[in-house]
């Protein structure tokens, strides 16, 4: 199998910037200066005002700074080349969000359930529909997933794929759909259960000989969602040992709803000798531990991804994300599935998860605005092991950035970009999305996209809703 994806990149620039037009020819980058910079790396404490970003042509930063450009050495000697400049004055510029967990095929499904827990909302969406889904359609949910969380700002996802389907090929759409598009991705991967452990390691395989991670590149990397985390035996075991010898992240739902924490946490010691513990291995949601589990995960370096708008919508709870910090757990953010949480905009998710934790302990002290866009960027990009490419702007990663316009729609002046970011703004305020240097969402119009998916989607719902009414109820 042989799918690639690569973006071309042409050699002279004619588009119109935000906020100015490029000046001159793209061959030696672009240098995107004047806009209050946000860097999110590690000891960046404050916002570069004046800020500059240079993006060599191949789609990797190069240089970031403030104030006068030409007085760095590097952006000199490019703009004397001709490099082009993009002007953005008044704009916000931060790392695209990362999400470490979602479901893109579950885009299609919204309000599904609405008064249900997560057992309730699986019936309703999985068992009862999942059985329904035809070849072609869990690549059209998947691109129709993928393009509604670029709109919103996430510019890397992991991708928890699911087999609903009849069919290895039919499992794979996923995957391959996520090839054709502009977002970055890690790709969860569910093993078909009933064939042989030499199946799937050639499987998977097969799917990492097409991991070639670059500026122009989608696939980020491999990751496995364990089908033996739900299910007796020692198929868990033999997933996180294929795991490790391939050098792959594992992920899995564990301890989400409150009625099933007890339960849940009954599964620990076979969780434990399947061999869960260990930095590369992240929980999905992880709302209900004890303090010995807490203790033993944060000890082992686990990680768990935060989902703040799916586990309010679901009823699910919140977790304890301070004292998870303080004893020294690693913690990213996840948009989730659209179909739990509705809505894939990771301005809510940071606005709602910090406001829940201040509701919870009755103060406004613990984590601030600047955490956590910082949990859900490069901390997350941390726990997915792709922090080298993504999740801060720093020479050497990926350019995959957001320019934030916080006047359109207007928020007032801007105090505090970090605070004015997560108390007031959102996705309608998002002006352009880059990923590699390359523009690919203006004002909510994504460069490129098939304009015929939505009716497309319409036709292949309306056939799953048409013939889950004529079946029995599960």
């Amino acid at each position: 199998m042989r799918v690639g994806f690569y973006w071309r990149v042409a050699a002279v620039a004619v588009a119109v910037g935000i906020g100015g037009l490029l000046t001159s020819a793209r061959a030696e980058g672009t240098l995107f200066r004047g806009a209050t910079l946000l860097t999110l790396a590690d000891g960046e404490t404050v916002a570069r005002n004046e800020g500059f970003l240079l993006v060599s042509e191949d789609g990797a930063i190069e240089a970031v700074g403030a104030g006068d450009p030409s007085a760095d050495p590097v952006v000199k000697g490019r703009l004397a080349a001709g490099t082009a400049t993009v002007e953005l004055k008044g704009k916000i510029v931060m790392p695209g969000f990362v999400s470490g967990h979602s479901h893109l095929w579950q885009s299609v499904f919204r309000g599904i359930a609405p008064d249900g827990e997560l057992h309730p909302w699986l019936r309703a969406l999985h068992w009862r529909y999942g059985g329904f889904l035809e070849d072609g359609d869990f690549g059209a949910f998947t691109r129709h997933g993928a393009y509604d969380q670029l709109r919103h700002g996430v510019t890397t996802t992991y991708n928890h794929s699911h087999w609903l389907g009849k069919s290895y090929p039919r499992y794979l759409e996923q995957w391959q759909a996520e090839l054709t598009l502009p977002q970055r991705f890690v790709f969860a991967w569910v093993n078909e259960a009933g064939v042989t452990d030499a199946v799937w390691e050639e499987r998977l395989r097969t799917v990492l000989a097409e991991l070639k991670p670059g500026p122009k590149s989608p696939f980020l990397g491999l990751s496995m969602n364990p089908r033996g985390a739900h299910m007796g035996g020692d198929m868990l075991t033999r997933e996180i040992a294929l795991a490790r010898k391939l050098g792959l992240t594992v992920q899995l739902h564990y301890l989400e709803p409150l009625a099933e924490s007890a339960q849940d946490r009954a599964q620990w010691p076979r969780l434990k000798d399947a061999g869960v513990l260990g930095r590369d291995v992240s929980f999905a949601h992880f709302i209900h531990p004890d303090a010995p589990m807490l203790a033993e995960v944060a000890k082992a370096g686990n990680a768990m991804i935060w989902n703040p708008l799916s586990n309010g919508r679901l009823g699910s709870g919140l977790p304890d994300i301070r004292g998870y910090l303080a004893a020294g757990m690693r913690v990213g953010m996840g948009v989730d599935g659209q179909a739990s949480a509705d809505i894939s905009d990771p301005f809510e998710n940071v606005r709602l998860g910090l406001y829940a934790l201040r509701l919870r302990q009755q103060n406004a002290g613990g984590l601030q605005p600047l955490d956590m866009l910082r949990l859900h960027t490069l901390r997350t990009a941390e726990v997915l092991g792709v922090e080298r490419w993504v999740g801060s702007l720093a020479p050497g990663k990926f350019a995959d950035f957001l320019v934030i316009d916080p006047q359109q729609p207007a928020t007032g002046p801007v105090w505090d970009a970090a605070a004015t970011l997560v108390f007031a703004c959102s996705s309608r305020n998002l002006a352009a999305v880059y990923i590699g240097g390359r523009k690919v969402v203006t004002d909510g119009r994504i460069e490129g996209e098939d304009t015929g998916l939505a009716a497309d989607v319409e036709r292949r719902v309306k056939r799953i809703q048409e013939r889950a009414a004529a079946a029995p109820k599960p």
